[in-house]
């Protein structure tokens, strides 16, 4: 338990110092936050390709790891130079390419094998790119919205709220559950999840929106959030509700692909804790929904 407690305060410290380097000069900060979600994308490729290994699937680990800058390089060219939600189409345009050159590197490195062997591992090597490098480069597209809102610091709020209403998610979740139990979430999947638990963290989710939109109300260089785009508490609590249900379901995929593999945990980078994936399963498609929410907003 105390190896548990002492990895989660380095894990939140070193995405507070993430996040405060958004605030250096000259959008440094930028490339530095970007730079530690592409370090969380490659470490967790790695371990998605573990996990895929355990089910015999055939792929490229090393495009796998790497799929992530590929994509990032993308963006930075696509920024400025296409709107905000032509993002994700890039993304796609970019995902279709590198389907492409994984299949000639496969076509090229095992002629021994049939096209169709070839174009499969190409396949999985492309799904274990999906998930989570491609979702996690959403986060970079959110990282440089100031860029589509006109407004510096823009993204910093949305950028605390994926990991507010997560880890509150989380937190709320295991307490309620583990205080008052009852009948299984889904037990098939994950054993020690309970519906008291998944309500318990729809509470937490909406809270950590809530105290987010105070952040934004009552701190000078966000106020202009509010303001500019006409934001009410109750889409603060709206959007908490929502992203802390799809955070949950985050949480449940990453368990069924573990269960399928026969794994309990992704990896052992966090002591405690299990792999990187193990802490970013319901943060992925927390970030998804944070997406869609700062493009209403720019739009």
């Amino acid at each position: 338990m105390k190896k548990r407690v002492l990895t989660s305060i380095v894990i939140v410290v070193l995405v507070a110092l993430a996040v405060l380097s958004k605030f250096l000069p000259y959008s440094i900060g930028d490339y530095i936050f970007d730079i530690f979600i592409l370090v969380i994308a490659i470490i967790a490729g790695i371990e998605m390709c573990n996990i895929m290994a355990h089910t015999n699937k055939t792929l490229n680990k090393f495009m796998t790891s790497m799929y992530a800058i590929f994509n990032y390089v993308i963006l930075l060219f696509s920024l400025k130079a296409v709107e905000y939600f032509m993002l994700p189409i890039i993304e796609i345009c970019a995902l279709i390419l590198y389907y492409l050159i994984a299949l000639i590197v496969e076509c090229s490195k095992n002629r021994q094998l049939t096209f169709k062997e070839n174009a499969n591992s190409a396949f999985n090597t492309i799904l274990a790119c999906i998930y989570p490098s491609f979702i996690l480069c959403l986060m970079l597209a959110i990282n440089h919205a100031d860029i589509y809102a006109g407004m510096q610091y823009f993204s910093v709020p949305f950028i605390i709220i994926v990991f507010a209403i997560t880890w509150l998610t989380d937190t709320f979740a295991f307490l309620i559950g583990s205080l008052l139990k009852g009948p299984k979430l889904a037990p098939s999947i994950s054993p020690n999840k309970t519906i008291s638990g998944a309500v318990g963290g729809l509470i937490g989710g909406i809270i950590g929106a809530m105290l987010c939109y105070v952040l934004v109300y009552y701190v000078p260089v966000f106020q202009g959030i509010i303001t500019n785009f006409n934001l009410s508490w109750w889409v603060f609590l709206i959007v908490g509700l929502i992203t802390s249900v799809f955070a949950q379901m985050g949480d449940l995929f990453e368990s069924k692909l573990k269960r399928r593999a026969g794994i309990k945990d992704s990896g052992n980078i966090f002591p405690g804790h299990g792999g990187m994936l193990d802490r970013i399963d319901a943060m992925m498609f927390s970030i998804f929904v944070i997406y869609i929410v700062t493009l209403g907003i720019i739009a």
